[in-house]
């Protein structure tokens, strides 16, 4: 086996399952025994390959495809001679099936336990360039590292109620003998470090004689909060109870973990509705520039905008005319604001005058009860030889005359 993997598997931290931490368990010790084999070349289970999807490529007027990209085993940054194919070369796989016009979306199949923290940023980086919807189908088994990069994808479809789902938390497994340490053989294992390195692999150290608290602290807690903040983040559903490292069947987590379970068929309409959405909201962005451009071809009165390179150059007239466009717009905007202050005052002032108003209407109808009464009825005045004094403001038509003003 190469070096390379031996170094992955033994230096890494881990977001994997225990079911298939303890299957490659027995092929790690064998290999420390001195276990060869051959390369294997991996098999079409892990091989992409695309799926019609029944309609027409609007760019190539061929039939359209849906990419699909096996995702399974243990997860690895690189490609092993075991036949794991690293999720380096799957992220590469699906930026090229992206690329291609008739490929409409992508569906990651996955049937995973998980495998080294290293490897989940290749794969979740290349889910978010994506510029086509990725649907996650889960095919078994989706848990930790598989359940982090499953998180980044549209939707997340298990295919069976018993579907494992989540586990949800880091691992290290270390391997080495104490630093002092004198075997049955009579050979004596030591590390030496220099005076200056005393902080040199003290997590490594102390691990060892049981003392777990550096390991934790700097390595497993830091990749164990950022792998929560994501997947929160990805699942805003998610509850506190699925990110303490337990796992779920699939029935138990639909609309926090998954949004649903489905055949394969499912997770091909989940990407058709997305492509839809996706080709709908890219029309409604060409026709909002087609007006945009129209309008800059009116404003510098020319037919047409030459674009090379997606760039477009303009000379020094029609960036004139820009500029006085801009100007315009300005000076108008400083007017709309002034108009809208001084809208903003006389609506004030108007409802001023009408609180006045409505109070003085107050005030007359209170008058005008109080004069009714019958202990308000004023009786005219008659001069000295008893007739009728010459007609008179009653009280009441007094205090109404005062309020007019017309007193």
């Amino acid at each position: 086996m190469q070096f390379s993997f031996l170094k992955e598997l033994l230096t890494s931290a881990w977001q994997i399952d225990a079911i298939t931490a303890q299957i490659y368990a027995p092929v790690l010790r064998g290999v420390l025994n001195g276990l060869h084999f051959e390369r294997e070349e991996p098999n079409e289970n892990y091989q992409p390959y695309n799926v019609a999807d029944s309609r027409t490529s609007p760019v190539s007027n061929r039939t359209s495809q849906i990419n699909v990209q096996p995702l399974r085993g243990v997860m690895l940054k690189h490609d092993s001679m075991s036949g794991i194919v690293g999720t380096r070369t799957i992220a590469g796989n699906l930026r090229n099936a992206d690329k291609n016009k008739d490929v409409t979306g992508h569906i990651l199949l996955i049937d995973s336990g998980g495998g080294q923290v290293a490897a989940v940023p290749e794969l979740s980086d290349a889910i978010k360039q994506l510029t086509k919807p990725i649907v996650a189908f889960v095919d078994g088994c989706m848990c930790s590292a598989a359940m982090y990069v499953g998180s980044y994808c549209k939707k997340i479809i298990a295919s069976r109620d018993t579907d494992n789902i989540g586990c949800i938390g880091t691992v290290i497994e270390l391997a080495g003998f104490p630093k002092f340490n004198k075997e049955p053989d009579g050979f004596t294992y030591v590390r030496i470090y220099a005076d200056q390195s005393t902080e040199k692999n003290e997590e490594y150290e102390a691990a060892l004689t049981g003392d777990f608290k550096l390991v934790r602290e700097r390595i497993l807690n830091p990749f164990n909060e950022q792998f929560i903040a994501d997947i929160r983040s990805n699942r805003p559903n998610v509850k506190d109870e699925h990110l303490k490292g337990r796992t779920f069947h699939a029935s138990e987590v639909v609309g926090t973990l998954i949004d649903s379970i489905g055949a394969f068929e499912t997770a091909i309409q989940a990407v058709l509705e997305l492509s839809q959405q996706s080709t709908t909201k890219q029309l409604n962005n060409s026709t909002t520039m087609n007006k945009k451009r129209a309008a800059l071809m009116t404003l510098l009165e020319v037919t047409e905008l030459v674009i090379e390179d997606g760039q477009t150059s303009l000379n020094e007239q029609q960036l004139e005319a820009i500029e006085n466009a801009l100007v315009a717009g300005d000076t108008a905007a400083t007017g709309l604001a002034t108009a809208k202050t001084e809208l903003q005052t006389a609506s004030a002032t108007i409802a001023t005058r009408d609180a006045t108003i409505a109070e003085q209407a107050k005030k007359i109808t209170e008058l005008e009860a109080a004069a009714g009464a019958p202990s308000a009825t004023v009786v005219k005045p008659t001069d000295g030889d008893g007739k009728p004094a010459a007609e008179s403001k009653n009280t009441y038509q007094n205090v109404r005359d005062i309020l007019k003003g017309n007193s």
